[in-house]
């Protein structure tokens, strides 16, 4: 269970989420850890996407993208990375929210199995479900594409790239599409190489774009522009991966 002093109360989180995005608040619990995540719905969606956002949670960047998905024909639950809602305001709280998410992976997994299975019921609905993670958010989606096959689809952006954990399952069901910068320094080119190889490897059906002199964060443009730096906004990749992340959907739900 999480327990920190800058966690909302339950209440005061569900008004701020309200107040700011025009959105539910999205509850579900596996292994008693609550998760308060938030949903956008469009009563005319073709699909059913969650988002697993990168390290700051729901974040004003993570609910533009899921306002661009809904944008596209999707209602979009953006999933708790954390529990109880929290969300980092500072980037001293990353290194060990992210090393908790890489140490315990299998908790990833069925805290996104719980999220699926709440939006399933909160939709009421047949309509495929494809998951979209972000950084850390990336990892998870595609663990959990690792572990199970009742999605449509996972696409990562800008992710942080994982191998399979032991004893985890490397056969992925579902298309998949990874949308990686050559200069990314949280997955290198070594990560990228270990992932192709292993989708390779499992007969996966994978689709990489890689972006040259693109770095980690593409997507964000808070992360500026300065290429020394570590996360960087690269412009152009961020609007190459939304159109393939809109052309990927299009597929799935053509089908």
């Amino acid at each position: 269970m999480i327990e920190l002093s800058v966690l909302r109360s339950h209440s005061d989180w569900k008004q701020h989420l309200m107040a700011t995005t025009g959105t539910t608040a999205f509850e579900y619990a596996v292994d008693g850890q609550r998760y308060v995540g938030s949903l956008f719905k469009n009563p005319d969606a073709k699909a059913a996407v969650v988002l697993l956002p990168d390290w700051r949670g729901q974040s004003d960047l993570s609910r533009e993208h899921a306002n661009y998905l809904v944008e596209l024909g999707c209602s979009v639950a953006i999933a708790d990375l954390y529990g109880d809602g929290f969300n980092p305001d500072n980037p001293s709280q990353v290194g060990p929210m992210v090393q908790r998410l890489m140490a315990n992976r299998d908790q990833g997994v069925k805290a996104l199995a719980a999220c699926i299975t709440r939006l399933r019921e909160e939709l009421s609905t047949r309509m495929p479900v494809i998951c979209l993670g972000y950084s850390a958010g990336g990892m998870v989606a595609l663990d959990y594409g690792r572990c199970n096959d009742d999605v449509a689809g996972v696409i990562l952006c800008t992710a942080l790239l994982k191998t399979a954990a032991p004893g985890m399952n490397t056969r992925i069901k579902a298309p998949v599409l990874i949308l990686q910068g050559t200069q990314d320094q949280v997955s290198p080119i070594e990560s990228i190489s270990a992932v192709i190889a292993e989708m390779d490897a499992a007969k996966n059906d994978v689709c990489f774009e890689l972006y040259t002199q693109t770095h980690h964060a593409f997507d964000n443009p808070a992360a500026g522009t300065d290429p020394t730096q570590r996360l960087v906004y690269s412009p152009t990749s961020a609007a190459r991966a939304r159109r393939s992340i809109a052309r990927f959907i299009a597929e799935l739900t053509e089908r």
